[in-house]
């Protein structure tokens, strides 16, 4: 499928703030050199505003700020990487990550421990595997998310793996779009479950089935306009039907929409989601056509998945015959760098000839593509033997974690290593529970860690014991997306991080006793008054004694 050449020159006016100011003395991209050469001249060399725009390449400062240490987040299209690549991956969390390599809701890897001169040879080692780390973070377009199975899916709608490549291509290092109002996110996806979350991404390309004069069509549908951060949006579905030749041009007006007419006047309403909110769908696939000269064919029927957003783990059979792929779950995507090395191993020895691919999912875990049926009981038995999980408990499957204050400068709280401590706790002590349940730790209300969607939700919070400052949650639960999607609401605040698992324990306990045939837990929570659920939520009395 040959892309098409899409030009459309800016067309804004800047707004007042400091950071399109800072925008637009040196667009983010040229940031580049400077990066090479304060690998020189060192740390303290580094002006104040060049660390904002260190950003268009993936890179902030650690925590704390003044230490000399940096975080780095990669660009890896649709998550999707060859052994080779994944090598490169781990030697540079080895070599440079003190071993961290985690894994990202954006299916991406991120680094921490980095220091500025380590960068050109960061830079070149990614570069000589076709990588790249432009537009992982700034004003920008982040990590064009896709389904990590896309392709190999028997079940999928539409294979977006071609229509993905072609808008990743498009856009990185396209200084047309390198600047944003602000962060920008797009997902493209023909899965028949929407887990890449079309729903609170900027921009999320959907499968999309119609049928037209008897004739069955397969092509896609657009949401616009999702995010969450302190003010969650639910992304709104354009009246819109696309066939795969369709989608580059839409994706690159949607992105023309928002660089020229989104808010720059305030930070805190410069994403795409205060546009959409104040515009409305109509308005906004008006515009594209108004700029873009041609319309787009228009649908008005949409059926979204009822239980949507789960993650591809597990053994499963591709579309492919006789292939299989096989997920591996790290609780929180904690992964170190040996990790990542037995991956790539374990793909090239394992796959098929010339097929070694391996896949990073939104839901931070690892999928190994494209297994021979005769190589997948030798590969369980080395995944276990090595400690890894092909077979995840519903805890472990549903877990997802932003980096927290181990390493964030706005977190508050600890969250990966508090994940998978709380995953352990569960398995133990609630291995009753059989039933999907998505439970997701953020160390601050910026959400990266999904809280806001989650079954159950925790957001990082400071409370007192004894007049200490000490590390608590506020608990949010019965968020969903796809068919009737909502975000969670408030159930009980400053809870203490000790006590998580307990009160996750006896809210489940509650809901097993007391929900209806097969009802979900996001619906069970939505029916039942939320004052008994607050109170299923309290530790029992003490007995008095006798």
């Amino acid at each position: 499928m040959s892309a098409p050449k899409l030009s459309t020159p800016r067309n804004f006016t800047p707004g007042d703030t400091p950071a399109e100011k800072l925008k637009m003395v040196k667009d983010g991209l040229d940031v580049i050199h400077d990066i090479y050469r304060y690998a020189e001249t060192g740390f303290a060399s580094i002006a104040e505003d060049d660390f904002d725009r260190f950003k268009w390449y993936g890179v902030y400062r650690q925590r704390p700020k003044n230490s000399g240490y940096f975080m780095l987040r990669t660009k890896i299209p649709g998550g999707r990487v060859t052994s080779a690549q994944m090598k490169v991956l781990a030697g540079i969390a080895d070599d440079y990550g003190h071993g961290f390599g985690d894994i990202t809701t954006r299916q991406t890897v991120q680094y921490h421990w980095l220091t500025i001169d380590q960068f050109p040879d960061i830079f070149a080692r990614l570069a000589a595997v076709g990588m790249t780390t432009s537009g992982a973070c700034g004003d920008d377009t982040r990590n064009v998310c896709g389904c990590p199975v896309a392709g190999i899916d028997k079940n999928e709608i539409i294979d977006a793996t071609g229509v993905l490549a072609q808008v990743n291509e498009h856009l990185t290092d396209n200084r047309e779009f390198s600047n944003l109002p602000r962060k920008y996110k797009i997902s493209i996806s023909g899965c028949r479950i929407h887990c890449t979350q079309p729903d609170i991404n900027c921009v999320g390309v959907f499968g999309l089935e119609r049928t037209v004069n008897g004739k069955l069509e397969k092509g896609y549908g657009m949401k616009v306009g999702g995010g969450l951060s302190s003010s969650p949006h639910l992304a709104k579905t354009l009246p819109i039907f696309m066939t795969p030749e369709d989608v580059l041009p839409a994706v690159h007006y949607a992105s023309v929409v928002y660089r020229d007419h989104g808010f720059r006047d305030k930070r805190t309403r410069a994403r795409l989601k205060f546009l959409m909110a104040d515009w409305g769908p109509d308005k906004y696939i008006a515009k594209m056509e108004e700029i873009s000269n041609r319309k787009w064919q228009r649908h008005s029927e949409f059926q979204f998945p009822v239980d949507p957003e789960s993650d591809h783990l597990g053994v499963q059979e591709q579309k492919q015959p006789g292939l299989y792929y096989v997920g591996v779950s790290f609780a929180g995507g904690r992964t170190r760098g040996h990790q990542l090395a037995a991956m790539a191993e374990l793909s090239a020895r394992y796959a098929a000839p010339g097929k070694d691919e391996i896949n990073f999912t939104n839901k931070q875990n690892l999928i190994l593509l494209n297994i021979p049926e005769k190589n997948v009981d030798a590969l369980k038995k080395e995944l276990t033997d090595r400690g890894f999980i092909y077979e995840a408990s519903n805890f472990r499957r549903g877990c997802v974690s932003c980096t927290g204050i181990e390493f964030c400068n706005l977190a508050i709280a600890e969250t990966k290593n508090r994940m998978i401590q709380l995953v352990g706790e569960l398995e133990r002590e609630c291995s009753f529970y059989q039933d999907k349940i998505r439970i997701h730790f953020s160390g601050c209300p910026s959400s990266c860690g999904q809280h806001q969607v989650a079954d159950i939700g925790f957001r990082g919070a400071v409370t007192r014991v004894n007049g200490v400052p000490t590390e608590a949650f506020d608990m949010m639960i019965g968020g969903k997306l796809g068919h009737d999607a909502r975000f969670n609401e408030l159930i009980k605040g400053k809870v203490l991080a000790r006590d998580v698992h307990k009160t996750v324990g006896r809210l489940l306990h509650y809901y097993q006793d007391n929900r209806l045939a097969d009802e979900a837990f996001a619906d069970f929570t939505r029916r039942v008054n939320k004052d008994e659920l607050k109170a299923a939520l309290e530790e029992p009395a003490a007995a008095p004694v006798a």
